[in-house]
């Protein structure tokens, strides 16, 4: 018997609220990891970084593709850790006069 396509318009919102609700607390997470290792950067080393990312591969589980996600996060890790160094260069350096 086919479902009541009302109920599957319901799970796939919920599915979709449940996975914008996980990539905001994964980057706000990560975000929070950033400032700390841009005021220290060999306070966290890139494995340490990665390892934090381990569980977002149990996406796996609920029909995503975790592998791809968590290497999607790293990117994204690794290019704010990069972006904050800059940063700090410059507030280090003082303006340009």
């Amino acid at each position: 018997m086919p479902r009541n396509p009302y109920f599957v318009q319901r799970d796939i919102k919920r599915a979709w609220v449940a996975a914008v609700i996980s990539a905001t607390v994964t980057l706000a997470i990560s975000g929070c990891q950033k400032k700390t290792a841009a005021t220290n950067p060999d306070s966290q080393s890139k494995t340490e970084l990665h390892e934090k990312t381990k569980p977002l591969q149990a996406a796996d589980l609920v029909g995503y593709d975790g592998t791809k996600l968590r290497k999607s996060v790293d990117h994204i890790t690794e290019a704010n850790d990069k972006q904050n160094q800059e940063i700090e260069k410059m507030v280090d350096t003082g303006p340009d006069q």
